[in-house]
């Protein structure tokens, strides 16, 4: 009797055991933003693109711009925007044309990168990754990114439309020919950080104004992946096949190969360039000093 009512005692001094409760569930993760879709149904961005003369369909961006360089020195960049890099760069894309015999400011281009690169966004490119390097090892690691085919259109004699390869007016004085094809890809461009104190990040592709690299390079939006394309004076535009200086070009900017493309006569250069470009390394082996590339 004494040991029943110790053990009714100690069980009102103990509390009641409450059943264990089930951990709560993770915060749920927000759903990741579909850009391209915002800005397929903006009309601010569509009235963007009609300011700039961008236009995009599913697959395919087109833009206008001129001529601004045929060769006779190294060619960094394909397509930029004006008047970035005019006298490396075969194509500056404006909304010309101009009546002007200048080119239009940076000021009144602001924009338009961002704008292009929203343009392939809803087209259905996915950003890749840009071209980078270790600052330590110095090893360098190539964009990786989809392929974009590249195209420039013009007017050529009789009226006649011309729609060529990119590729096809460059050529690579390491293999002494054009320059590979599908090997441009779209990397989206590298965000800057502007550093201390407040690290505002910038997009790289609007503060340079670049677009497509053949010099490879973090900012731009397009890419190279060719051998030999972080080495600076790799190519040159080949003279006798790009139009113009001032030429009006349409640029496309497509997912997958077109049709109705000039196909060009195989590439000969003249024995004057082959010469210029052996001297011109040669004056470069000898400024750079002994030992260089040993």
């Amino acid at each position: 009797m004494r040991r029943a009512a110790a053990i009714a005692l100690l069980a009102l001094l103990c509390p009641a055991q409450e059943p264990a409760q089930p951990a709560p569930p993770p915060p749920a993760q927000p759903e990741p933003v579909d850009v391209a879709k915002i800005l397929r149904t903006s009309e601010e961005f569509a009235a963007t693109c009609k300011r700039f003369r961008i236009a995009w369909e599913d697959g395919l961006v087109t833009a206008v711009g001129e001529i601004a360089y045929r060769g006779g020195g190294p060619c960094e960049y394909l397509v930029n925007v004006s008047p970035a890099k005019a006298h490396e760069t075969i194509v500056l894309l404006d909304p010309g044309p101009w009546t002007s015999k200048r080119r239009p400011s940076g000021e009144r281009m602001r924009g338009y990168a961002t704008c292009l690169n929203n343009a392939l966004l809803c087209a259905g490119y996915k950003p890749g990754k840009p071209f980078r390097w270790d600052e330590e090892t110095g090893e360098t690691f190539p964009p990786e990114g989809e392929v974009v085919h590249v195209y420039l259109e013009w007017e050529g004699a009789e009226k006649k439309r011309i729609r060529s390869r990119i590729e096809d007016l460059l050529w690579n004085y390491r293999t002494i020919d054009i320059m590979q094809r599908g090997k441009l890809v779209y990397t989206g461009s590298q965000m800057i950080d502007e550093g201390p104190p407040h690290h505002k990040m910038w997009f790289g592709a609007e503060v340079d104004r670049l677009v497509v690299a053949c010099y490879s390079t973090p900012t731009a939006l397009i890419d190279n992946t060719e051998e030999g394309a972080p080495e600076n004076g790799t190519y040159e535009a080949i003279h006798a096949r790009v139009p113009e200086i001032g030429t009006r070009i349409t640029v496309l900017f497509s997912r997958k190969p077109l049709g109705d493309v000039h196909e060009w006569t195989p590439l000969e250069l003249p024995q004057e360039v082959l010469d210029a470009r052996r001297q011109r390394d040669e004056e470069k082996k000898k400024a750079e000093g002994p030992g260089v590339g040993k």
